[in-house]
């Protein structure tokens, strides 16, 4: 795991992927920002639409997303579909975070029609640099050390072109998708002082066995008619929850291939391979709705019941699709519940 390079921001090298990425990456992001708008108008009363190839589907809310352009240079307010420049609230929160003692770590999904527009539209160039880079910044100044896959992805694509790192019917990653982003998290969080103090878990990863599935993006009369997507999967055990320093926070990136049922499988999503990368079991509040809003709500009512909450998680991850910024709900909630 040490041989792993992090891919965090610190404030000078985010500035430099910033710049670096609006120099370089300019042009395929205006692209890709143009043609995404046009898609997601076109089929606004669509929940999804099919791709330049079988069988790949893209989320209309994220085409939304990604038609709104850099998150940096735009009004958030304007741009949030509630109404709310997410900043200042993040802001506030990893404050009254950082006050409790608690280490936070952000972790941007970045969206499937970035990683993969020519799969979206064939005549889109291939990406260069995170629809977010100069975004990110703002994210650090906030207090949040930030986590950007995307570098971390192009690489992997670049030296296994053929291992999907999203599905293709589904709008979330795929099981190896999420299992190199954990081992990335892992690597970065692993100087933790509450990561290095906690009593290892042994855990077993095993080989990768085909898993078959209906994405999330197929209506039902086409996961009736259509072939299943497969893809390999990999699973870890013991059980992978559990007390830890280590919360991660989050959306339904943090359920699919973990939780079971409509996320396709358990025991080889994110939290598992997090756990397993650590040598430490992991404990997970998210919702299937928002990474934004409803985890932050349960936390908070949580802390009414048990004031310890985050002496006994120290260190949070909060994992959620880039979409959130502009299509999530931000309401101002606190960290801690005094009554």
């Amino acid at each position: 795991m040490r041989n792993f390079q992090p891919l965090r921001f610190s404030p000078r090298h985010a500035l430099l992927a910033a710049a670096i990425a609006l120099s370089v990456g300019s042009t395929v992001a205006e692209d890709l920002t143009s043609r995404a708008a046009t898609l997601a108008a076109e089929h606004a009363d669509q929940s999804s639409l099919p791709g330049a190839e079988q069988p790949w589907r893209f989320l209309v809310k994220e085409l939304r997303h990604l038609g709104k352009g850099d998150l940096s240079q735009i009004d958030r307010s304007a741009a949030n579909v509630e109404g709310t420049d997410p900043l200042p609230v993040i802001t506030a929160y990893i404050s009254a975070l950082k006050d409790l003692g608690v280490t936070v770590w952000m972790v941007p999904v970045p969206a499937k029609a970035a990683l993969e527009p020519q799969k979206l539209d064939a005549n889109l160039p291939a990406p260069t640099a995170s629809t977010l880079a100069a975004f990110l910044p703002e994210l650090e100044k906030a207090g949040a050390h930030v986590i950007d896959l995307t570098a971390l992805y192009l690489n992997e694509r670049a030296a296994q072109p053929d291992r999907a790192l999203y599905c293709a019917t589904d709008s979330h990653w795929s099981p190896h998708g999420a299992a190199l982003a954990a081992r990335a998290v892992a690597e970065a969080i692993s100087d933790e002082p509450a990561v290095r103090g906690a009593d290892p878990t042994a855990f077993t990863v095993s080989a990768p066995e085909d898993l078959a599935f209906h994405g999330d993006l197929l209506t039902a009369e086409e996961k009736a008619s259509l072939p299943a997507e497969t893809l390999p999967l990999t699973t870890v055990a013991p059980a992978t929850t559990g007390s830890s320093p280590v919360l991660v926070m989050g959306d339904s990136h943090c359920q699919v291939f973990h939780s079971g049922g409509s996320m396709h499988a358990s025991g080889g999503g994110f939290i598992d391979h997090l756990a397993a990368a650590l040598s430490l079991p992991v404990e997970e509040i998210s919702s299937q709705a928002s990474g934004a809003d409803q985890p932050r709500v349960d936390i908070a009512r949580r802390t009414v019941k048990e004031p310890d909450f985050w002496e006994r998680h120290p260190v949070l991850i909060w994992l959620f699709t880039e979409r959130e910024f502009t299509e999530g709900r931000w309401r101002e909630i606190p960290a801690r519940v005094v009554r």
